[in-house]
């Protein structure tokens, strides 16, 4: 059964935060996921220049500026649904935020803080390339800094095509492959900031 508007009862749209009809701003659903949020499927193969606009589209309608004057009530919607879309754009336009979330929603806490990394060669690679940064920082190679950052960038850029397969039919039927690529992902993400901070701090000094 479609969503319909409290005020004027016209079906709504998708998000159903802004009635099309009569123009009132709806009362914020907290059971709405954020790809609901921002009126979109739930997929990991997501076009984030789409979601982007998506989003912008849709905080034009509802920024809480539009409502300053009125009711207290349609304010807190306002921003509710504001704050929601900010939280969205957030997470789904990042790969790793955006697969980690995806698992959550099937009651899989792939970074979780209990979350022991047991694959000997991911620990294996995470300690290589830790070792690989200290030596080149210690040797001042920017070359060589800028090398490691293209590699585990093409190595991230490879995790991302993998979640795509294993995300691709939700919800995932390898959950376990999964939280080990995200895991990995996540990994790959601290080590490019620690190599930008490295070379700005060797830049620096």
């Amino acid at each position: 059964m479609a969503d319909s508007c409290f005020q004027c009862g016209a079906e709504l749209g998708a998000p159903p935060a802004l009635c099309a009809s009569c123009g009132a701003v709806q009362p914020f659903r907290a059971d709405l996921s954020l790809f609901a949020v921002a009126g979109l499927p739930e997929t990991y193969d997501l076009d984030v220049q789409a979601l982007r606009a998506r989003v912008l589209a849709l905080q034009k309608g509802l920024h809480p500026d539009r409502f300053a004057q009125a009711e207290p009530t349609v304010r807190r919607h306002s921003l509710e649904w504001s704050t929601r879309l900010n939280e969205a754009l957030a997470i789904l336009r990042d790969p790793l935020r955006r697969a980690d979330y995806l698992l959550q929603r099937q009651g899989v806490d792939a970074l979780g803080e209990r979350v022991k990394v047991a694959d000997p060669t991911l620990l294996m690679t995470q300690m290589i390339y830790r070792e690989r940064l200290e030596d080149l920082v210690a040797a001042r190679d920017m070359t060589g800094m800028e090398a490691l950052r293209q590699e585990a960038d093409t190595a991230g850029a490879h995790l991302v095509q993998r979640l795509r397969g294993l995300l691709a039919t939700l919800p995932c039927t390898e959950p376990e492959a999964a939280g080990s690529a995200v895991r990995e992902l996540q990994f790959l993400d601290k080590l490019l900031g620690e190599i930008d901070r490295s070379a700005e701090s060797l830049q620096n000094a």
